[in-house]
């Protein structure tokens, strides 16, 4: 490995076409890269992705060492592994939002019909996408109290006498605002 110095030299001949150096940063990195690479293949976006990862975060890298500014004290190894991992997410995003628009999506490389795949009910990157950006929609919609009563019922957990506590409520008054909460997540969703 290079010094931050020698790093940061490095850097500055290769945004200015230096070859070598790029060639040398990217020998550096590879390590990276090829961890990134297979970090979601587990996932069916990631598997969809396992051929296109290697490009897209070669293409991520190169952008990330044009973009890298050494004078703002950041290290290039911290701001290239976000630059990655933003390259990645936005590409597995992309794959998910493909995918529920397709009539027919891919059989992930197995010869059973995609009707047939059963997968697993455990949280991948695609359902935590997903969730959240549903999450974020459906929380538009709600009021102030609602949205407090929600993130301390689920984000912070708090037993629902506690919340009536901190609300100056009764708790049946928290358990019937809950309710009715769930009832309009429900019909909103």
């Amino acid at each position: 490995m290079y010094s931050i110095q020698q790093e940061n030299e490095l850097i500055h001949m290769a945004q200015h076409g230096n070859k070598t150096a790029c060639e040398q940063l990217l020998q550096a990195y590879t390590g990276l890269l090829h961890k990134m690479a297979h970090r979601y293949q587990h996932t069916p976006s990631g598997r969809e992705l396992s051929e296109d990862a290697p490009g897209i975060l070669a293409l991520a890298f190169m952008e990330s060492v044009h973009a890298f500014d050494s004078s703002r004290g950041v290290h290039f190894a911290a701001f290239l592994q976000s630059h990655l991992q933003g390259a990645l997410y936005k590409a597995l995003r992309k794959t998910c939002t493909c995918n529920l628009h397709t009539a027919h999506p891919a059989a992930n490389g197995t010869d059973a019909p995609w009707y047939n795949l059963v997968e697993s009910p455990a949280p991948t990157p695609e359902r935590i996408i997903t969730a959240r950006d549903e999450l974020s929609r459906l929380s538009r919609q709600l009021s102030t109290a609602d949205k407090q009563l929600l993130s301390l019922l689920y984000y912070h957990e708090l037993p629902q006498n506690t919340i009536a506590r901190l609300l100056h409520l009764s708790p049946q008054t928290v358990s019937k605002r809950k309710q009715k909460l769930l009832a309009q997540l429900k019909k909103l969703a």
